[in-house]
């Protein structure tokens, strides 16, 4: 079987680390870069947290850096959610190999010309990177197969009214990608929480035996607590949801529609606006929107990631 060239554009982040976790365990995929931009957690810290990721799972690719910072605001964190150091405050073993001389926007360029229109992006934080490698490349567009993106919202938000927090970090960076006539598949926040996962499915996760599973417990642990005390019971690993639409499409329903992103407006700064019903039949269809998860393939997907790495890997 072809595996599908991928670059994942991450801000580890408890559940980009379930997202590289899971994209290792498929052998649907073949990973050609990881690149890092802030969001969850600042630059350094989420760079650090990519290569330390990369070698705990052994993921043999190219990590790169990216922006540190959106392209005409200051940076949001999320440490609320994720901890001081981004992984709920795991303490993973320092990676063993070098970042990439190459900055995030033309490693994007570079692997996109070398997988000569077969290239996706999964992209699971803000989308500054992407935004500044089609500035930077316009022939890019017509090179990227298609962008598998965590962000924005057909309905609430997670960080204000309508905004999701990887388009309210960057809502210039996401306007300029959702221009761009890259064909985009949006998981979005309303998509995200169909897949919340009850402490009774962790507590299966948990029950599979691997040399990652305390890491893991530790990791999920962390988010129930954060979680909680937001007054919420269930865990949304919303990142890994993208990962898992990039693997099986079954795994989420999705309808083609028009969105655009406010930039103005500050009640409604970073909404991703969909045109559900396309009233607006002068602008294009330019992205599929997930409308309903399939929990059930969700979960078990999850559960064979987990017992892909029951033989020892490190």
């Amino acid at each position: 079987m072809e595996r599908i060239p991928v670059i994942i554009d991450t801000d580890p982040g408890i559940d980009d680390f379930f997202a590289l976790m899971l994209a290792n365990s498929s052998g649907k995929l073949d990973i050609k870069a990881v690149t890092t931009v802030a969001g969850n957690q600042s630059s350094e810290i989420v760079t650090k947290n990519a290569l330390d990721i990369a070698s705990y799972f052994h993921i043999g690719c190219e990590v790169a850096k990216g922006a540190e910072h959106p392209l005409d605001r200051p940076p949001r964190t999320a440490g609320y959610i994720h901890g001081e150091n981004g992984l709920g405050n795991l303490a993973l073993k320092a990676g063993s190999r070098p970042l990439s001389p190459d900055y995030a926007w033309d490693v994007i360029d570079q692997k996109a010309s070398e997988e000569k229109g077969r290239l996706e992006i999964i992209a699971i934080g803000p989308l500054t990177n992407i935004a500044i490698a089609l500035l930077k490349y316009p022939g890019l567009r017509g090179r990227i197969r298609r962008i598998v993106m965590m962000g924005g919202s057909g309905g609430v938000g997670n960080v204000s009214p309508y905004g999701e927090f990887n388009a309210a970090a960057d809502p210039l960076a996401a306007k300029i990608v959702f221009r761009s006539g890259v064909p985009i598949v949006m998981t979005g926040w309303d998509a995200a929480v169909q897949s919340r996962l009850t402490p009774e499915e962790i507590g299966r996760l948990k029950k599979i035996d691997t040399p990652y599973t305390r890491d893991c417990s530790f990791l999920w642990d962390f988010l129930q607590g954060a979680y909680q005390k937001l007054g919420k019971s269930n865990i949304v690993l919303s990142d890994a949801l993208a990962v898992a639409y990039a693997i099986d499409p079954a795994v989420m329903e999705c309808r083609d529609c028009y969105v655009a992103v406010e930039t103005v407006s500050g009640l409604n700064q970073g909404r991703t606006v969909v045109d559900f019903d396309h009233v607006r039949k002068d602008m294009p269809l330019n992205c599929s929107v997930g409308m309903k998860v399939n929990q059930s393939l969700y979960f078990d997907m999850l559960e064979q990631m987990m017992r892909h790495y029951t033989a020892p890997h490190r």
